[in-house]
């Protein structure tokens, strides 16, 4: 049946998005905040119940796996709340409040990480901004993702701050109808813009104007769509409780102990890290960059998972005969160290103290792999299950019925 994006329009599809919000910001990602509500399991806030709210959802097989929300400016404005905390009063003076949106609530489900799933969100939530003639949309960036939300076509426009007193976020502003900032960025948002739209960077010059931290131009993050949206989804999923790494709770002069012993890597953007037949055994740490995990298709990689800085990538026994499913691909500009074979127990002979807390690091790290791999598998299961199910529940030696008929 695949992914399907809809717009909440009853009361019992805003509970289920309500529901979803709780258990990914709160048991997911075990965070706090206004709006969070432990004891229905719900998290929602006043911004829902404004007129120009609009709660987007994405299904999978009846399954609610992600959602995103937008407030659109019109005759009653953006509500009060959102006004305040993204400072939206100058450019609703000079552009008006029906030009303006405000996108928030952006959430997905982790078994849908490297999926289409952002995508489809994020250019849903698009279209309907070119709809409604919006200028300009706001929005509150989490820092990890602030590269990857540049790359969309946002920019900065106010220092950083600390909305629900938690998380430190930065405000940023699309600009929509900017065809050549998003062409210079290389946004997916460019495709879907119509040659007769274009605002000729004058939403980008109120912008200017009005607020003295926007930022005109923003670094640019290369690569293909696809790893965009990888990238996007992953660090969506990421817990804010940090994933272990090989190099937790070492010091600077413990790390140069270790990294002595390896053999530095560099690799350039879209460059193979490690092509899936290699065979070669050994394991790696990632210093700086990023590097997908990538299941080869007929026009590049679809990527399934990103490593990151201190993620540990390769194998510490010989690849099954037909090698590996998958590719390791550099992102970006990536500095590795490749670890020797026989690391620990050269570390053991010479500082016993420091093997052992590699070895205990490495244990963890491979532990978690294991209960991702579980998780997925499990997830896998479950979506297996339901459509056997729904393929089944008329046996294919029946005759269908007139009603049935109808809607084949």
């Amino acid at each position: 049946m695949g992914i399907s994006i809809h717009t909440a329009s009853t009361a019992a599809e805003r509970e289920r998005i309500f529901a979803f919000r709780y258990a990914v910001h709160a048991v997911e990602l075990g965070k706090g905040g206004r709006g969070v509500d432990h004891d229905r399991r719900r998290l929602t806030d006043e911004a829902d119940d404004a007129p120009g709210a609009v709660l987007l959802y994405a299904e999978d097989d009846d399954r609610l796996v992600g959602t995103i929300r937008v407030n659109f400016g019109g005759p009653e404005g953006l509500p009060e709340s959102l006004r305040r905390t993204y400072g939206t009063h100058p450019l609703e003076d000079a552009l008006g409040a029906s030009r303006l949106s405000v996108t928030s609530r952006f959430m997905v489900d982790p078994a849908y990480r490297g999926r289409t799933l952002a995508s489809l969100l994020v250019l849903r939530l698009y279209g309907l901004g070119l709809e409604r003639g919006t200028l300009a949309d706001f929005c509150m960036c989490e820092v990890p993702l602030l590269r990857l939300y540049y790359r969309l076509g946002y920019r900065e426009y106010r220092d950083a701050l600390r909305p629900d007193g938690i998380g430190l976020r930065v405000p940023l502003i699309l600009t929509l109808q900017d065809r050549q900032h998003l062409a210079r960025v290389e946004s997916p948002f460019t495709h879907f813009l119509p040659e007769a739209v274009d605002d000729r960077g004058r939403t980008a010059g109120h912008a200017e104007r009005c607020y003295g931290a926007f930022r005109p131009n923003t670094p640019l993050l290369q690569g293909d769509l696809r790893t965009l949206w990888a990238g996007l989804a992953d660090a969506l999923t990421r817990s804010v409780r940090p994933r272990p790494t090989l190099l937790d709770g070492f010091g600077a002069a413990e790390l140069d102990a270790v990294f002595a012993r390896g053999a530095p890597l560099h690799f350039h953007g879209r460059e193979l890290v490690q092509p899936g037949q290699e065979r070669r055994t050994g394991l790696g740490v990632i210093l700086s960059g990023s590097v997908g995990v990538g299941l080869p298709t007929g026009d590049g990689h679809h990527f399934l998972e990103i490593l990151r800085p201190g993620d540990v990538f390769g194998e510490s026994s010989p690849a099954p005969a037909g090698g590996r499913v998958t590719d390791l691909v550099a992102l970006e500009p990536t500095r590795a160290v490749m670890l020797p074979p026989d690391l620990l127990e050269r570390l053991e002979r010479d500082a016993p103290a420091l093997a052992f807390r590699l070895a205990h690091n490495l244990v963890t790290v491979l532990r978690q792999r294991v209960d991702d791999l579980h998780m997925q598998g499990a997830e896998w299961m479950r979506r297996e299950r339901r459509q056997l199910e729904r393929d089944q529940t008329i046996p294919p030696a029946c005759t269908p019925s007139p009603s049935q008929e109808a809607f084949r």
